[in-house]
């Protein structure tokens, strides 16, 4: 496993195939894509896991769309990135990572620090928490 930074393009690659696929590639897209740092996961030179992080200031910012294809999922891949991103974070001087949980994943999330906040809500029908934690 290998920790490296990707395009956009790659990410909506998995976005798409793990988190919407029922709805077409663009609606994968998110305001601020652009801007975005894109990371993910090199497996035998393909890319199987992604997330994107959104900066709101120099210290506070948001994970966005998480995903691990399929055949990868349960294997440690998305530990594996999650946990380098977040260190790369603290080395960047971040202070704080919030993002929107869906409730199957909020137990993930929790076992990196992140405790959620607020009530459960949906997003295309599916239920999320929102979650944070310092770091």
């Amino acid at each position: 496993m290998q920790l490296v930074s990707i395009t956009l393009e790659q990410c909506l690659n998995i976005r798409h195939t793990v988190l919407w696929p029922h709805l077409a590639r663009d609606a994968s897209r998110v305001e601020g894509d652009d801007e975005a740092r894109h990371f993910g996961v090199l497996d035998n030179g393909e890319i199987v896991s992604c997330l994107s992080v959104f900066m709101h200031d120099e210290r506070r910012c948001q994970i966005r769309k998480f995903a691990t294809l399929q055949t990868y999922q349960q294997q440690g891949y998305g530990g594996f990135l999650l946990q380098n991103v977040l260190e790369k974070l603290v080395q960047a001087g971040v202070e704080f990572v919030q993002l929107d949980a869906r409730i199957s994943a909020a137990a993930f999330y929790a076992r990196f620090g992140f405790m959620a906040q607020g009530e459960p809500f949906y997003k295309k029908e599916v239920q999320y928490i929102h979650m944070s934690r310092a770091l």
